[in-house]
Order: C-alpha cells, then sequence, then structure tokens
C-alpha cells in the first residue's frame, strides 16, 4: 500500500536533514503505530506520506503510484489525514456541508452524498449536531468532524496524527469505535502517538523515529514493554 525509498528531507537547502535515508513500507490493511520523541521528525513524515511535502530525495509511492505525480484529486482518493487540531482542516460553517464536502468534490451523486455523510455523522456521533458550526463546538466534536469526513470519503490509507488528543473517555470510545470499524473493512492506517496504552490496543507494528531514522520496528510488546 505505502512504500518510501530511502527518502531525505529538509526545510531549506542550507538546513540539517530532519529525515536521513528513511524507508519503509506498510502492507494493505497494516496498521501502524509511529512513535518516538519530539523532534525525532514523526510528523514531517506524515506529511511526506500525504504529498503535503516533497522528499529532498527519495521516491513514496501509494498502491503502486508515485505520491510525486498524483494530483491533489487523486491523492484524496487515495489518502486521508487527520491533523492534531482538527480546525485547521475545517473550512465550512456547517458540520453537515464540511463532511460532506469532499463527496461534493468528487461530483458523486446527490442520493450517495446523503447517504454516506449521513451515515458518518451517526457512527461519529454528530448526527443532532448535523446544522451547527464546526467551531461552536468543543474541542473533542470538532475533531470528530474532521474523522466523519474521513468516514465520508472512505480512502483506503488513513494517517493519523495524535489520534487519541483532546478525547474524554466518551469521546475516545466512539473514535476507537470508528477506528476498529475502518480496519475491519480493510484500510491501512498510519498513526502517530505518544499514547502507548492507545498505540497497544490498535497497532499491532510500532516503528520508532529517532533523529529522523527508523530506529526500531517490532511488536508494541517489542518497543512499549518498558514505555
Amino acid at each position: 500500500m505505502l512504500k518510501i525509498n530511502q527518502i531525505d528531507f529538509s526545510w531549506s537547502k542550507t538546513a540539517q536533514s530532519c529525515l536521513n535515508a528513511l524507508s519503509l513500507a506498510v502492507a494493505p490493511q497494516e496498521s501502524v503505530a509511529l512513535i518516538g520523541d519530539n523532534g525525532a521528525g514523526k510528523s514531517t513524515l506524515l506529511r511526506l506520506m500525504a504529498g503535503l511535502l516533497q522528499p529532498t530525495q527519495g521516491e513514496i509511492h501509494v498502491q503502486g503510484e508515485s505520491l510525486a505525480t498524483l494530483k491533489a484529486r487523486q491523492r484524496a482518493r487515495l489518502i486521508g489525514v487527520l491533523f492534531q487540531e482538527a480546525e485547521h482542516q475545517i473550512l465550512h460553517s456547517q458540520v453537515y456541508t464540511e463532511v460532506a464536502f469532499g463527496l461534493r468534490l468528487q461530483k458523486r451523486p446527490e442520493a450517495e452524498i446523503r447517504q454516506r455523510t449521513e451515515a458518518a455523522l451517526a457512527l461519529c456521533g454528530l448526527e443532532k449536531i448535523a446544522q451547527a458550526h464546526p467551531l461552536d463546538l468543543h474541542v473533542a466534536q470538532r475533531r470528530m468532524v474532521a474523522v466523519a469526513s474521513l468516514e465520508a470519503m472512505a480512502p483506503p490509507l488513513i494517517l493519523l496524527d495524535e489520534p487519541s488528543r483532546d478525547f474524554d473517555a466518551y469521546w475516545l470510545a466512539i473514535f476507537e469505535r470508528w477506528l476498529t470499524g475502518c480496519k475491519r473493512r480493510g484500510d491501512t492506517i498510519v498513526a502517530i502517538s505518544h499514547d502507548y496504552d492507545f498505540a497497544r490496543r490498535h497497532f499491532p507494528r510500532v516503528v520508532r523515529l529517532s533523529e529522523g531514522r527508523i530506529s526500531q520496528d517490532g511488536s508494541p510488546e517489542q518497543l512499549l514493554v518498558n514505555a
């Protein structure tokens, strides 16, 4: 599903590389947690996987396609991203309109847009606030608006940046129900997480980054036993 081949990345020609000769392969339907200290390069790597940044060297392929050759709309069909701060990816003044937006860009039939949007809202616990302004909601609800947008689009590769943050027990349970459904559907999931209990519950494979390189790659039992 995802193949990263010897990528480097730096923010400018004179800056030191923050990722160095990094290679990673993620199989279809695999769920992988990225861990590591702050500054290890995790969020930069996630943005490279999403095609929001371009590597200084090396290549990234998604479903055998070079990410560098795909247009934004092509990437949107393949890749969904949840950022740390959901309000940075919310564009509209109504929850329903926000969740339906990606489907409208794809010019889906109106009946399909309605069905998929309503199903995503219900799954994400948002059906009663579908007419609300997303920025009037509390932080967990705003985060679930972004999640519902992913659910409506149903891309095969989902990238999550600190997905369990901002949730109390109630909203975390709703989010984890959604995540479990994604895995049952056969989605491929890569998530950055500092919440090691969450990583243990949901990710059979854990990759640790250190100073822009992969330092460990194994099971939660191997990497998180003393964490």
